[in-house]
């Protein structure tokens, strides 16, 4: 499955496009980066960025029903970048603004293949889709459709390099807690150029 699809399917899927673009209202916002994530404390913005766009968690609340949200948000460093590259937010640490190349300087510090991995966030977010982190499933990424936490994310998305060593048992580990959590697996493959293709593998029985 490659981009063009994945912008087909979005657009003709209904959903509304989560992209930076949803969320230029909510402009500016301050973040402070506390750690590997940056929080928004202002209730207002907070509200407004998960409500529009679904950017960030409610501090404290696992699993949100509801955009009506009166807390904190924290935002992943790949959320922070997205939304500071896009204007919308103004990060700072320690008191001092920090410029989207201080900011991707800090990522690469914190994040191995922060490179990779943000350019494959920023292509399924500029496309209209949530991204949340998948760690939890050995993945890199869950995405979905519309709010988390009320619709099950859809697919699961393992980013790799073009010319990367996958041993064969950890690519049937991904594909059968993929199928056992209901989801697809998507491999999203990287090449030299920075562009990639989307390949998808299905369970089949003999």
């Amino acid at each position: 499955m490659r981009p063009t699809f994945l912008r087909g399917w979005g657009l003709i899927s209904g959903t509304y496009p989560y992209t930076a673009e949803s969320v230029r209202v909510c402009a500016p916002v301050r973040a402070y980066l506390i750690g590997s994530k940056s929080v928004v404390f202002d209730i207002d913005k907070a509200r407004c960025l998960f409500s529009k766009g679904y950017f960030g968690k409610p501090v404290g609340i696992r699993k949100p029903k509801t955009t009506d949200i009166r807390r904190p948000i924290e935002l992943s460093l790949l959320e922070t970048m997205y939304l500071t590259e896009a204007g919308v937010l103004k990060v700072l640490r320690e008191g001092t603004e920090v410029d989207v190349q201080g900011l991707k300087a800090f990522a690469r510090k914190m994040i191995k293949d922060f490179d990779m991995l943000y350019n494959a966030y920023k292509e399924l977010r500029d496309v209209g889709f949530i991204v949340r982190s998948a760690l939890k499933y050995g993945a890199d990424f869950a995405v979905y459709k519309a709010m988390p936490g009320v619709e099950h994310a859809p697919y699961l998305v393992k980013v790799l390099d073009y010319d990367q060593l996958i041993d064969p048992g950890d690519l049937i580990g991904w594909g059968r807690l993929s199928h056992s959590v209901r989801k697809e697996l998507l491999l999203a493959v990287t090449y030299p150029s920075g562009t990639r293709s989307y390949i998808t593998f299905k369970w089949l029985k003999p």
